[in-house]
């Protein structure tokens, strides 16, 4: 089930968009040896070859890294929600990127006395296609889990935000998420048997 966490993701993305960086500056570092020893017209050649390149793929070059930068604000802010999850620990059923089948993941899970819940992470703010996003990802995980009742969440990480719901979400901010999860009274779910029908 699971396949590649979001963390090995973000490693992957900030690697391809350090290729041409690093290529760049090898490229450089050449021109510079080549011209002190004695070969200026070569060194000169590298030199120019590496400008056009960059002028060429330039946006694709920016492209890439913002992609990167993109990915890293997430994995922070998904290692935020982990640490704000934590003290739950020791009554819910806990689990953190879970990869689905139909592709994407389940941020995080959260089963225990007070319900069942599939949480996105969001930093700043989400889109209206979120929503139907996070609803399909606590139905599948209501299926796995023998059609108990799973609230879609979506936590915006850096915000100050009282829970409310939007078109069946739940949107809360970063240090709300834990009270309001602890404050819930929805059906209560085992969290031994949550853990064996996820198989974690």
């Amino acid at each position: 089930m699971r396949e590649r966490s979001f963390e090995s993701v973000v490693q992957q993305k900030i690697a391809v968009a350090a290729v041409p960086i690093c290529g760049l500056l090898a490229a450089t570092a050449v021109a510079v040896a080549l011209s002190r020893s004695g070969f200026e017209i070569v060194a000169a050649v590298v030199s120019l070859g590496a400008s056009w390149v960059a002028f060429v793929f330039r946006d694709e070059i920016f492209r890439l890294g913002d992609r990167a930068g993109n990915f890293h604000t997430g994995l922070r802010s998904e290692r935020r929600v982990q640490q704000e999850l934590a003290p739950l620990a020791s009554r819910c059923f806990i689990s953190h990127d879970l990869s689905l089948p139909t592709g994407g993941n389940i941020d995080h899970i959260v089963c225990g006395p007070t319900g069942a819940f599939a949480i996105e992470t969001k930093t700043n703010r989400y889109l209206a296609r979120d929503l139907p996003i996070a609803r399909r990802r606590a139905a599948w995980l209501s299926r796995r889990l023998d059609d108990h009742w799973v609230a879609p969440v979506i936590c915006l990480v850096n915000r100050e935000q009282k829970p409310y719901q939007h078109d069946g979400v739940w949107i809360t901010g970063g240090e709300e998420l834990r009270p309001w999860l602890e404050a819930r009274r929805d059906r209560p779910i085992d969290s031994v048997f949550a853990q064996r029908a996820l198989g974690r």
